[in-house]
């Protein structure tokens, strides 16, 4: 069985306001690049799941920082690596329901 990237709906809604932000605020090459390096995480998570940090409020749910303020939580299941939430802690750290 093929392993399998699946994203939650507000995983996915972050992830396109984080892109669209760095398009439009800072360049075309920041917002290439975030997304090169977090297909290298997921890459990496594939490997190594255990590598994340357990989350405090969620047991299931793990976090990987990908840079100084972004975080990427997400959770194993079989074969499946599911991202269930990008956090900007620039942007409003206090509506991170996995905190």
């Amino acid at each position: 069985m093929a392993r399998q990237v699946v994203w939650n709906k507000r995983a996915v809604a972050k992830f396109e306001e984080i892109v669209e932000y760095l398009e439009n605020e800072v360049s075309e090459k920041a917002a290439s690049k975030f997304v090169t390096k977090l297909d290298d995480l997921i890459e990496k998570l594939f490997k190594h799941p255990e590598i994340g940090r357990k989350t405090k409020k969620w047991k299931t749910v793990r976090q990987y920082r990908i840079d100084k303020y972004k975080k990427l939580y997400y959770r194993i299941h079989g074969q499946k690596l599911i991202v269930v939430f990008l956090s900007d802690d620039r942007q409003n750290p206090k509506f991170n329901p996995y905190r």
